[in-house]
């Protein structure tokens, strides 16, 4: 295998990382949906909860075709048809549309899910830099969010010159774009059984092999749990801006730039993180959003505006932190259906609760959505995070993974 290999997969996968989250109407969307098609909050939240259930649905046997069938085939074609749901969505008119857009967003969203990140790290297995996949991923977490931000940035401004609809054009051609990149990416080889199973036998091995493996057993259910009530935030960022009479335009674009820039960040520091923390880490990042979203909760005004970064930093954190922790513990044949089994079950608790935070909105208020967010992710972590790192201190596992050391290269 050339060197060449692994340093261009790892291009173009950043690449596909920035252009599949470059979206311009990442910041109008639910004012699309609320303002210029007249959806509720809870309206659109139940569509987010059906969403979700598809997406539950449909991730672990999406892994198990990308395990299949190739990582990167699987990622281009969830591009294609997520380009095509947001066309769908551009033309919204009834209930009935958007849950089509959101069920074909599903199956998007599952074909990419877990085979971006098992893709990565046979990557640098096959290199012998496995050690570098934290380092990497945040990189590649933190071009997600540059994409997310500069979207952001030109999105409000667009949607004000033209219309919040061009924004969703522009995404739907941004979309085919990324499909390219993705089938453009090299497959590298991984070891494999030497009786294959059959599909849905791979998928029985994958929920056997996740949970016969007690850490990731735990992880799965933190990353289910405290995490994903962190992730939620994003359903109240929009809403919180409009509460605050933040009219859409330049000024609403600019306030959402900080806290998807503070996703940026977090990304990048997850290595430093793990190094400086450990497993403690798996504790320390629920407590921080339980206390952002607790702040936000308690606060008038933009007063607790600081909160929402801190939030999205703590969210971007945990995403390479708990998928390094599992690829390092699963075998390749089954790494991205054991990765879609851990979205899974955080789809499941986005699922409900992100109609439970709409309903909250529309009928208590934004203060109660803000503290419902807050209790969950302090309970996932107590529950989930503090016997992880309890397990992981005992053990005696290394802050951070060890760089392997050099092997000779054998002749012939």
């Amino acid at each position: 295998m050339r060197q060449a290999h692994p340093d261009r997969n790892i291009r173009l996968l950043f690449a596909y990382w920035f252009l599949r989250d470059f979206q311009l109407w990442i910041p109008v969307w639910i004012v699309f949906l609320t303002i210029d098609r007249g959806f509720s909050l809870t309206e659109v939240t139940v569509a987010e909860g059906l969403f979700l259930i598809g997406v539950l649905l449909l991730e672990v046997p999406t892994g198990a075709i990308a395990d299949r069938y190739g990582r990167s085939k699987s990622m281009a074609l969830g591009a294609f048809i997520l380009g095509l749901s947001v066309l769908v969505f551009a033309f919204t008119t009834s209930f009935t549309i958007l849950l089509v857009s959101f069920l074909m967003w599903s199956v998007a969203s599952a074909l990419m899910s877990g085979a971006d990140m098992a893709l990565m790290f046979d990557t640098l297995k096959s290199a012998g830099r496995e050690h570098q996949y934290e380092r990497l991923v945040g990189r590649g977490v933190a071009l997600s969010w540059a994409g997310v931000g500069i979207a952001t940035a030109l999105g409000g401004p667009v949607a004000a010159i033209w219309s919040t609809q061009a924004t969703i054009f522009i995404g739907a051609a941004t979309c085919l774009v990324t499909a390219g990149l993705a089938l453009a990416i090299w497959e590298p080889p991984h070891p494999r059984e030497e009786k294959k199973p059959a599909y849905w036998g791979s998928i029985g091995a994958a929920f056997k092999e996740a949970w016969g493996v007690v850490d990731v057993r735990i992880v799965i259910a933190l990353a289910g749990t405290a995490f994903a009530a962190i992730e939620a935030v994003h359903y109240l960022v929009q809403p919180y801006l409009v509460d605050r009479d933040i009219e859409v335009g330049v000024a609403f674009s600019m306030l959402q730039v900080p806290i998807l820039l503070a996703g940026l960040v977090g990304a990048l520091f997850t290595d430093r993180m793990v190094g400086a923390f450990g497993p403690r880490a798996f504790v320390i990042g629920p407590v921080l959003g339980a206390l952002g979203y607790f702040a936000l909760s308690l606060s008038p005004g933009l007063a607790a505006y600081a909160a929402l970064p801190m939030l999205m930093a703590v969210s971007a954190c945990v995403e390479p932190m708990a998928t390094g922790f599992i690829n390092r513990r699963i075998g390749s044949e089954r790494r991205a259906t054991v990765l879609s089994i851990a979205s899974m079950v955080r789809s499941l608790v986005l699922a409900a609760l992100a109609p439970a935070l709409g309903f909250t909105t529309d009928q208590y208020g934004l203060a109660q959505s803000f503290a419902l967010g807050g209790l969950i992710a302090l309970a996932g972590g107590l529950a989930f995070g503090v016997p992880l790192a309890i397990r992981a201190l005992r053990s005696g596992e290394p802050p951070e993974p060890p760089e392997p050391a050099a092997e000779p290269i054998a002749a012939g």
